[in-house]
């Protein structure tokens, strides 16, 4: 393997892949990379053996084909510290050699061969292609994700089609969060895909609607975004009935109106909160919204201007819990529906947005 790059993008495609890359493995190797060169490119992927993140580049020109295994933490430490330009790389059995103006490194490597690739089966699967709204959804459930790992099923994002509609759902048991996305694939499909996957789908997206292609099979899905391509085994077993934890009919406590303030006060309330979750009290009465938060370090208490109707309720949350429900909604305007102080409250857009975000309230003490 012999090629050469611009450092720009040689790093770019460091970044790209680097996240998963495990700090220890029993498997060694995988705190590797495989760099392979050919046909006016280079390809690099990384592999925690779950999920697999490859990243293609331009080169400037190729003049071996091949491929080598590094590890992934020096090469990245070395290249970020070279100047910008082009830098030449090559192989000489498992290592590799890095040409840059004034020097060269060498990084003793891995026999490629043995490295894990992830392999899609060439099985029929339900394959959808995204343009719009997979970003925002996926910004808007992925907070909500488990990374309880005795509990595997929590720490994944549910795929479901149905009817023209891909719904994500994610949950840890504490919290929920739902996104609806409008889907020309009817064919019905229902999977749990790692939210540690998803995370890298959602970076790769960038600042752009990127035009998503997905193809989940029995036991993997890949996502493929441009020159990057996020492959993921998935998740076994049920996936909790979330459905049924969203209270039906009419709330007995509806708040509407701009969130930017009740944000702002819960940010500050929880400065001052009590416990290791940050409690804050939310009093709905007499045509205020009140934010309190107490604890040894003082006491908060703030006037928030938004409209409601139904009983006066007083009812505590975990302060963090609350914040990313609101801010993950993406709009200006939410409406909040409460049904008692141990009733789960349920936050959802009043426009066409297809957001859906549930948070389990505390016991007040």
């Amino acid at each position: 393997m012999h090629f050469t790059i611009d450092r720009d993008n040689m790093l770019s495609a460091l970044g790209t892949v680097l996240r998963i890359v495990p700090s220890r493995s029993p498997l060694i190797i995988t705190t590797g990379l495989l760099i392979k060169a050919g046909d006016s490119s280079m390809e690099m992927v990384s592999t925690d053996l779950e999920v697999t993140v490859r990243c293609r580049m331009p080169t400037l020109e190729v003049r071996r084909e091949g491929e080598a295994v590094v590890p992934a933490r020096q090469l990245f430490e070395i290249m970020r510290r070279m100047a910008e330009g082009s830098i030449e790389i090559y192989s000489d059995k498992n290592d590799i050699t890095v040409l840059y103006p004034g020097g060269e490194a060498r990084i003793a490597g891995f026999p490629p061969e043995e490295f894990p690739l992830a392999t899609i089966s060439a099985e029929a699967g339900v394959s959808l292609s995204l343009q719009e709204g997979l970003k925002e959804g996926l910004r808007s459930v992925l907070y909500a994700a488990g990374r309880d790992e005795l509990r595997p099923v929590f720490t994944g994002v549910q795929f479901e089609v149905s009817e023209g509609i891909l719904t994500m759902a994610a949950t840890d048991a504490h919290r929920l969060a739902v996104y609806e996305i409008k889907t020309d694939i009817t064919e019905p499909c229902s999977s749990v895909i790692p939210a540690k996957a998803l995370r890298e789908v959602e970076r790769a997206l960038g600042q752009g609607e990127e035009k998503v292609q997905v193809n989940i099979q029995h036991n993997q899905a890949a996502f493929v975004i441009g020159a990057v391509e996020v492959y993921t085994r998935l998740i076994e077993g049920r996936f909790p009935d979330w459905q049924a934890a969203i209270p039906h009919g009419k709330a007995r406590t509806v708040i509407q109106g701009e969130i930017s303030g009740l944000i702002r006060a819960v940010e500050r309330a929880q400065v001052l909160a009590s416990g290791e979750v940050s409690t804050v009290i939310i009093r709905v009465q007499d045509e205020y919204l009140t934010v309190y938060s107490q604890s040894e370090l003082g006491g908060l208490k703030e006037n928030v201007p938004l409209f409601f109707e139904g009983e006066p309720v007083e009812i505590a949350f975990n302060a963090t819990y609350l914040l990313e429900a609101l801010k993950a909604a993406g709009n200006e305007t939410v409406d909040i529906e409460l049904n008692g102080n141990m009733g789960p409250a349920v936050i959802r857009t009043p426009d066409a947005k297809g957001y859906l975000a549930l948070v389990l309230p505390l016991r007040i003490i």
